[in-house]
């Protein structure tokens, strides 16, 4: 039996605090580093890159996954949330925890990541189909534009459409458009310079033609 057993407030606790912890400013400290006070200031894999080097920003990214992914797991077994009658609904709250966990950790007074990697976490557990999908899309804007930002919204974007498109359970549904929501509202700060560059593009591509 699971040590948590199948109480869904355990779970939800467990995952916000496992999530929670910092592991870009963990590391960032380790290497003598506060990645705080580098770029963005953000604690997630992209500002992690600009202060540490891309080698250990995939490892913050890395990490940042897994303490989503792993939670929310180990929740859907079945001597845990999964073997509840209905676990679809528990499940998405664990999922929405875990996110929340990273975006606003209660060990640095609620101010966090962006969720990008927690979210893909929480989708690869829980639609794997809709996880890959997203690492794709990432992957692939990332290589087009050399945009993190953009790679992380169009990821999240596709992972939310293909949620909401097929036969997955509603909760999951409901905890895909949350997710979505939460990290376009994050990365509003970056939304403008995304459309002063593609107007720039596209004033670009404009002048080619002449």
């Amino acid at each position: 039996m699971s040590l948590l057993g199948q109480s869904p407030i355990a779970w939800i606790l467990f995952a916000y605090f496992i999530a929670a912890t910092p592991v870009g400013l963990v590391l960032g400290r380790l290497r003598g580093v506060d990645i705080r006070a580098v770029g963005s200031g953000n604690i997630g894999a992209t500002n992690a890159v600009r202060a540490l080097g891309r080698k250990w920003g995939l490892v913050v990214f890395a990490l940042d996954f897994l303490k989503a992914f792993a939670p929310v797991s180990l929740a859907a077994r079945a001597d845990a949330l999964g073997g509840l009658p209905e676990p679809e609904a528990a499940l998405a709250m664990v999922g929405a925890a875990a996110t929340l966990g990273h975006i606003y950790p209660i060990y640095l007074g609620f101010r966090g990541g962006k969720g990008v990697a927690c979210a893909l976490g929480v989708f690869m557990a829980l639609v794997p189909a809709a996880g890959l999908l997203a690492a794709l899309l990432y992957v692939q804007t990332l290589v087009l534009t050399r945009v993190s930002a953009l790679g992380s919204l169009t990821a999240v974007n596709g992972a939310t459409l293909f949620i909401l498109l097929t036969p997955t359970p509603t909760p999951y549904k409901a905890l895909a458009a949350g997710l979505a929501a939460l990290i376009w509202w994050r990365h509003r700060s970056n939304l403008g310079p995304l459309i002063a560059d593609a107007r720039a593009r596209k004033q670009e591509r404009e002048r080619s033609r002449r």
